[in-house]
């Protein structure tokens, strides 16, 4: 089995100094045969501090490591001050190439590019962070 080391994610917590925007970025990674997993010590390679969006806050880039068959999905999100949320989700293979990105506006999750087959993998991820969704476009709908 190959094991291929992709990364530097920006995981981070942080707000603007007025409080009206608040960012977070989220990454889950898929584990064949395990599901959907938080990144922990035996997948991260490499972990060291980032600097965050906002100016209060705390932010680190992480690198992980996926076997063949793992996918790493990465959330990206911004909230207002009217509570509206906007972000990306990216789903990236064992290669680090991105065979998936959906635009997440208003509660709809829009496919942007990739293939519709890993559809799934945003839908599991939007599941496991609980994002506020009532349409999606991602391209499997029926």
């Amino acid at each position: 089995m190959s094991v291929n080391i992709i990364g530097d994610f920006l995981i981070e917590n942080s707000r603007s100094r007025s409080s009206k925007h608040v960012s977070s970025g989220i990454l889950l990674v898929y584990k064949k045969g395990k599901g959907l997993v938080k990144p922990s010590d035996d997948i991260v390679v490499e972990e060291r501090e980032g600097s965050p969006t906002y100016a209060e806050g705390r932010a680190k880039l992480i690198k992980v490591k996926l076997d063949h068959g793992d996918f790493a999905i990465y959330g990206w999100f911004v909230k207002n001050y009217l509570n509206r949320v906007k972000g990306y989700v990216d789903v990236f293979n064992h290669k680090g190439v991105l065979v998936f990105k959906a635009r997440y506006s208003n509660g709809v999750l829009t496919r942007i590019v990739g293939d519709p087959v890993y559809a799934w993998l945003v839908r599991v991820f939007a599941e496991a962070v609980r994002l506020n969704i009532y349409k999606t476009r991602l391209g499997d709908e029926k």
